[in-house]
């Protein structure tokens, strides 16, 4: 009988390799912290090819630089605040658990999911 385990892929890397990875925000990326400690970032929109030769048609002159902007909430922005270039996801979720009463379970799963939504984005890269 065949079995119905998936392969794993050469490029997938296991969570022991996706805990030690260390988070940066791309350049390019503009962000600021706002009055109530949130953070407001604004990142430049990707926009399909076929549309944008729409927009060149139709509009003269030089093409506008369209981002868009994303407000995170006050756990958001205090993970966002931890992204500095040397610390590891591990070293995040761990600060994270401690910071919000959270058990390291629900602090790496919230951390991991927050770190895919941003890296699908194009907000953060994991290296």
């Amino acid at each position: 009988m065949k079995s119905f385990k998936s392969k794993a892929r050469p490029d997938q890397v296991n969570r022991t390799e996706s805990l030690a990875c260390i988070p940066e925000h791309l350049p390019g990326i503009d962000w600021q912290q706002t009055e109530n400690g949130e953070i407001l970032i604004e990142y430049p929109l990707n926009i399909k090819p076929f549309f944008l030769q729409i927009a060149r048609r139709f509009k003269k002159g030089p093409e506008p630089r369209l981002t868009k902007k994303l407000q995170l909430d006050s756990l958001g922005s205090s993970v966002w605040l931890m992204i500095d270039g040397e610390s590891d996801v591990k070293t995040i979720i761990e600060k994270f658990a401690e910071e919000c009463g959270l058990s390291l379970q629900e602090a790496e799963q919230s951390v991991t999911t927050f770190f895919l939504q941003l890296g699908q984005r194009g907000l953060i890269a994991l290296k």
